[in-house]
């Protein structure tokens, strides 16, 4: 399902100068970290050494896996999944990058891992209806892409409704003060 890869250049962290933010020329640098999708800054080198983007950043030693969306750098021990299969959506590759992430779970830092044992790694995604057997062209690829947009629509729904629940309460603790006469101001 997909192609493991490893970095075209490995970058180490104390040998280079790391941007808070995304600057003119940088790139995402994407670590083991397992927050922020990986990407502990963003560094300025020849783009040449960059990952392609729509794949997946895998870490070996935390065993984090995240969507890169743009091209990236990679420190040490981080290898790329690109897929096998024809991109369609950004939202299919969260998906499978969250199943990953849970089915890895279990596994601690330090156990470490190797481009054969990655590529070795089974999972299960949802199927079409009329599949027979498990390939990639039985994958429900519109399953996932809809799956995801639903979860979305969920969340934006649930912002909406504590924003509301926010607004309804500071209304009601301002309608309860206690009003003040002008007179008593002086």
């Amino acid at each position: 399902m997909f192609e493991v890869l490893s970095s075209k250049k490995i970058y180490h962290a104390n040998t280079i100068k790391i941007h808070d933010t995304q600057i003119e020329n940088s790139y995402p640098y994407v670590v083991r970290a397992a927050t922020n999708n990986g990407i502990k800054g963003f560094i300025v080198d020849d783009p040449t050494f960059t990952n392609e983007k729509n794949t997946l950043s895998f870490a070996q030693d935390t065993f984090t896996v995240f969507y890169q969306k743009q091209p990236y750098f990679t420190g040490n021990k981080v290898k790329i999944l690109k897929p096998k299969f024809a991109f369609k959506s950004p939202k299919i590759l969260h998906f499978i990058s969250a199943i990953l992430q849970f089915i890895l779970k279990p596994l601690t830092w330090g156990l470490g891992s190797t481009t054969e044992s990655i590529a070795e790694f089974k999972f299960s995604l949802p199927l079409k209806p009329t599949a027979k057997i498990q390939t990639l062209e039985d994958i429900d690829f519109d399953f996932m892409h809809t799956f995801i947009n639903a979860l979305m629509k969920q969340t934006i729904q649930g912002v909406a409704q504590y924003c509301d629940a926010k607004i309804q309460a500071a209304k009601e603790v301002i309608s309860q003060e206690t009003p003040v006469q002008k007179d008593s101001l002086f």
